[in-house]
């Protein structure tokens, strides 16, 4: 009977661990793409609902681990390569934090990546996982992230990596339609041109490690609103292009003027962190009106 209770009981104790390290394992995988859930997740979801339609559950299941697997492929590099200004920035992140070592950082790196690429192959899609990895790692390890137009150019094609591979899983590999690779390219030159708004918030971190973005190489005041201007320049082409209802579109101004508001009102970083998180919603209700051109084709 003892040896029943003990036996009992040191199974219950490695379940025990092991849930645990599990746990501690996935919230690891959380904290590295945890800054960006809003500002990729959200929006190449809403992009990939727009120019599919909904997809059933295993659909979005696979579309959502494939941009998953390509999120954390990014994230895992920059932050393997970006120790130092997240020490000064963002200290919680797993590596400045403790929770894990760089080199495990790396052997991390290569197992999603080898899971993003053989994801993508069964999809029909690995020449374009191939470039962005190419893209992420002259990003990254080039160390072309310093230099604020290679930095936009880069993190746009990103955007059309995540936008499309998600669009195609969601689609169950169908090719996208012309109006979807429209669609893909506008949010990519809205990315090009507006996606500075995330460097206002990381601005000591970026000047510790000799980064020139553009929101420490231009003034203050014009950097805030030239984007400004940009932000509702891009809200006025969208809403010509897909022509959505007057209530949508009050949406879109609203995120635009809000973010726009943001931005300028306090140039603190603190507050900057919540301006860039206007600007993802905002980015996320642009990412939406192609669906309107989907409904009105169904429609008739």
């Amino acid at each position: 009977m003892y040896a029943i209770r003990r036996t009992t009981h040191g199974v219950a104790k490695f379940s025990r661990e092991t849930a645990e390290s599990l746990l501690e394992a996935a919230y690891t995988l959380y904290l590295f793409s945890e800054s960006n859930i809003v500002g990729v997740l959200c929006p190449a979801i809403a992009m990939g609902v727009a120019l599919v339609g909904m997809p059933d559950a295993a659909a979005f299941l696979g579309g959502f681990i494939w941009l998953e697997l390509h999120l954390l492929a990014f994230e895992i590099m920059n932050q393997v390569t970006g120790i130092e200004e997240d020490k000064i920035s963002k200290p919680h992140r797993p590596i400045p934090s403790g929770r894990i070592s760089p080199s495990s950082a790396r052997a991390l790196y290569v197992c999603v990546v080898t899971a993003a690429l053989l994801m993508s192959a069964r999809h029909g899609i690995a020449p374009l996982s191939i470039a962005y990895v190419l893209a992420i790692t002259v990003y990254n390890e080039g160390g072309l992230a310093r230099f604020w137009f290679l930095k936009s150019a880069l993190g746009a094609l990103g955007y059309v990596t995540f936008c499309w591979g998600t669009a195609v899983c969601f689609g169950n590999d169908e090719p996208l339609p012309r109006r979807a690779i429209w669609a893909i390219a506008c949010e990519a030159l809205i990315f090009l041109t507006t996606g500075h708004a995330q460097d206002f918030r990381d601005r000591d971190g970026d000047k510790a490690i000799g980064r020139r973005t553009l929101a420490l190489l231009l003034p203050q005041s014009f950097a805030r609103w030239s984007l400004s201007a940009l932000l509702l320049a891009w809200s006025t082409v969208l809403w010509c292009f897909w022509v959505p209802p007057v209530a949508c579109i009050i949406i879109v101004y609203g995120l635009a003027g809000a973010t726009a508001t943001s931005f300028l009102v306090d140039y603190s970083q603190d507050a900057d962190q919540r301006s860039y998180g206007l600007y993802n919603l905002w980015l996320v209700s642009c990412n939406v009106l192609p669906l309107f051109d989907r409904l009105k084709n169904y429609i008739a």
